[in-house]
């Protein structure tokens, strides 16, 4: 009989759990493609083949699924990025330029046009534009990790460079790298479309130039 309870448990769990990430997937979906006030619950539960009630007992109603889901793809993306920060540190060489590389990569790569992140790439641009919740959407201490690990990176890679400075670089990093990933459509509309390879590029020139001359170092010859 206790197996029976054990077996009915985790049969539960993983129907629970398979609920729970249909909802999220959908909800990614369809708030990307209409945005968060003309999605209603009724379209995510509809679409996601569960019952409305569903929505207030995984999340406890449509602003918190949609906050999780913010954050599950941020996750997701810092996952990543900590991974390819890791390899490069790791790695039998590691040097400035390659550690702004895989920052730039992994965040821009969905700009190449076949990435399926595109739609919710455009729904955080409109977030942050013209923020639909009071509720911050983005875990600060997700966040604050990933700078941490920039920082920490920075800090070994140019020996001398003090934490204020490091992180000083850091919010400047993260402002080269997000400006064109959110407004990568206009400013192609606006004046000229850039590859992105090239623009990787460029993000890790310009950049390297900056930290080095924050740290005191001079830029090396290409």
């Amino acid at each position: 009989m206790a197996d029976q309870n054990v077996d009915f448990q985790a049969k539960n769990e993983v129907v629970t759990k398979d609920v729970r990430n249909r909802l999220l997937d959908v909800a990614e979906k369809l708030f990307s493609e209409r945005g968060f006030a003309d999605t209603s619950v009724r379209d995510i539960t509809a679409e996601a083949n569960c019952n409305v009630a569903a929505v207030n007992y995984h999340f406890g109603g449509k602003d918190k699924l949609y906050i999780e889901m913010f954050r599950r793809h941020m996750r997701e993306i810092f996952t990543e990025h900590k991974v390819n920060i890791e390899k490069v540190m790791n790695s039998a060489n590691p040097t400035l330029e390659k550690l702004l590389e895989t920052i730039a990569e992994t965040a821009l790569e969905a700009l190449s046009g076949a990435d399926e992140r595109i739609p919710m790439l455009k729904l955080m641009v409109r977030e942050t534009l013209n923020p639909q919740l009071k509720e911050e959407v983005v875990s600060l201490e997700i966040l604050k990790d990933f700078l941490n690990q920039i920082c920490e990176a920075l800090m070994r890679l140019l020996p001398g460079l003090t934490q204020q400075r490091a992180m000083l670089c850091v919010y400047a990093i993260e402002g080269i790298v997000m400006h064109p990933m959110m407004f990568y459509d206009h400013y192609s509309e606006l004046f000229f479309a850039v590859p992105v390879d090239e623009l990787v590029k460029h993000i890790v020139r310009f950049t390297a130039a900056g930290v080095r001359e924050a740290a005191g170092y001079k830029q090396i010859s290409e």
